[in-house]
């Protein structure tokens, strides 16, 4: 299994490669398209699965292009499939002051609508689904943020996560609407991980890192 980084310099998908077969997680901005169907071909597999972490603008933007080029339905968690059908400009909770700074900037952008093609419940096998793995519910960031976890124990984890300073620290995401929720998650992702952990912007996160993190939003007791 190959796990391959498709990013337009911001956001970044996973497009995960089995033999013939493929997953997308994430689809950051139209932008990817081509490079998404360019690697299909060199890797001489078919896309069978398009997976959103969540509805937001810079995670779902080649899903529909993708989608009518290979066939391969789009899946969301249940909770953020409406969002992602009504499209829209974005509403953000900062959760790190940095999110402060960045959300006047993130708020101005808006998302076409996209209509999933399966709305997932809160953990999935994917290889019902085409896929590789299972997803399970992570939210937080949003209502219906979801990780997909593959077989070899990577954590692909769209925004439940992100990345500090230096990029492979692992800190929690810098917009959440339910701060509550994110740290469960945390602890969720962290648990769920058995090597590395990879998120939608500056790339991969330390197990060892998440782990740590984790530790600080565990309950007491």
């Amino acid at each position: 299994m190959d796990i391959y980084p498709v990013s337009n310099g911001f956001s970044t998908a996973y497009l995960v490669v089995d033999g013939g077969s493929a997953m997308l997680v994430d689809a950051s901005s139209e932008s990817i398209a081509p490079k998404v169907l360019a690697k299909l071909a060199e890797a001489r597999a078919e896309l069978r699965l398009i997976v959103l972490t969540h509805y937001h603008f810079d995670h779902v933007g080649a899903a529909g292009p993708l989608r009518e080029a290979t066939g391969a339905p789009v899946a969301i968690h249940r909770l953020d499939a409406d969002p992602l059908r009504r499209g829209g400009a974005l509403r953000l909770h900062p959760n790190r002051p940095l999110g402060h700074v960045m959300a006047p900037i993130f708020s101005r952008g808006v998302k076409a609508p996209v209509t999933p093609d399966l709305e997932f419940g809160d953990e999935e096998d994917l290889g019902g689904h085409g896929g590789f793995g299972r997803s399970f519910w992570t939210p937080g960031h949003t209502a219906g943020s979801q990780s997909v976890r593959l077989p070899d124990g990577t954590v692909l984890a769209g925004d439940a996560l992100s990345a500090g300073f230096p990029p492979s620290r692992a800190e929690r995401p810098m917009f959440a609407d339910d701060v509550a929720a994110s740290r469960a998650s945390i602890v969720a992702i962290a648990d769920a991980a058995g090597r590395d952990v990879r998120i939608a912007h500056f790339g991969t996160v330390g197990a060892p890192s998440v782990a740590r993190l984790a530790a600080r939003n565990r309950p007491a007791g």
